[in-house]
């Protein structure tokens, strides 16, 4: 039976159309059924932990983490997640909902997944760098302006790209049953993308002597260079073999990365507070407002009473996050 499962009867069918037409095409199967139920159970605990973070909002070495901006980075994760699922070709489109390659392959995948999560990084980045190097804060009109403009940028490519004839954005091919991205429109994508990430990359680097109470520098290391290693391999990936979806090895590799990218940033921000906040609630935060206070970033973090804890064992905390 090899790789082969029967999600679709037609699965035959693509097989001998696309033999005819010279195509060699691996039929879905237990490789990509396998996938997406690890990568499922992964977001499922993901969920879990981020309903636990905005339950625990108010303990400090959460909140210093934006917890609000972290839950919508995770939404954008998934819905990613669903966009891989139907553009690298892992399930039946044929009679299902997901043949709207537009919907799924623009919107679902690029816009509401790729570019939310690649600009709300580049916030949190851009935020930083006003709290720690322009000593302003983590709010206000010159944080949200450039997001908003961004997402207006966004909200106007999606409208030109639904209106633009599919045979030059995206487009259903039938005889293999995936959407196929044309090169010109592809390379559009690729564009915003790289330069989302230069931008990241670029505030991270200003950031980089953030003193060493939240670990903001390492943990936007870490996030730069999981990213850009799925970057580049996607990149090279999309132009040098257009039709991977055809092939189960490249499918199930593209999307796993896609999303050990996605985990390794979010979980490298977040592991060491929620995981403290879960099994030592008191003691992390002791420790955390004394290296807050080694740190000399009372002021910046305006915390008003390191020592004073609130019913839930919270300091009074008041970091202008989101």
């Amino acid at each position: 039976m090899g790789n082969q499962l029967s999600f679709s009867q037609t699965e035959h069918r693509r097989e001998e159309m696309s033999q005819n037409l010279g195509y060699r095409l691996d039929p879905r199967g237990k490789a990509d059924g396998i996938m997406i139920i690890i990568i499922s159970c992964v977001y499922s605990i993901n969920v879990v932990a981020v309903l636990f973070m905005l339950w625990n909002r108010k303990y400090p070495p959460l909140k210093c983490k934006s917890p609000v901006l972290m839950a919508c980075m995770m939404v954008a994760g998934i819905l990613w997640f669903v966009g891989d699922i139907q553009a690298n070709g892992h399930v039946p489109l044929e009679h299902t909902p997901l043949r709207n390659c537009k919907a799924f392959g623009v919107w679902v995948r690029i816009l509401l997944g790729v570019c939310t999560l690649s600009t709300l990084i580049a916030m949190r980045s851009y935020g930083l760098f006003r709290v720690f190097c322009k000593n302003q804060p983590f709010r206000g009109r010159g944080l949200y302006v450039p997001y908003a403009a961004y997402c207006l940028c966004m909200l106007v490519y999606g409208i030109v790209s639904q209106v633009v004839s599919p045979s030059l954005t995206i487009h259903y091919l039938l005889h293999v049953d995936i959407c196929y991205y044309e090169t010109g429109f592809k390379a559009s994508m690729f564009a915003i993308i790289w330069v989302t990430w230069l931008i990241v990359a670029i505030l991270s680097w200003r950031i980089r002597h953030i003193k060493s109470s939240f670990n903001e520098a390492r943990e936007m290391l870490i996030a730069c260079t999981a990213v850009f290693v799925v970057l580049i391999f996607t990149t090279v990936m999309h132009y040098a073999v257009p039709l991977f979806p055809l092939n189960v090895r490249l499918r199930v590799l593209t999307t796993s990365f896609d999303h050990l990218a996605t985990n390794v940033f979010w979980w490298s921000i977040m592991a060491v507070p929620i995981v403290s906040c879960l099994v030592r609630r008191d003691a992390y935060l002791e420790e955390w407002m004394d290296k807050l206070r080694q740190d000399g970033l009372q002021r910046m973090y305006d915390v008003q009473s390191p020592n004073a804890t609130n019913n839930k064992g919270s300091s009074v905390y008041n970091r202008n996050s989101l």
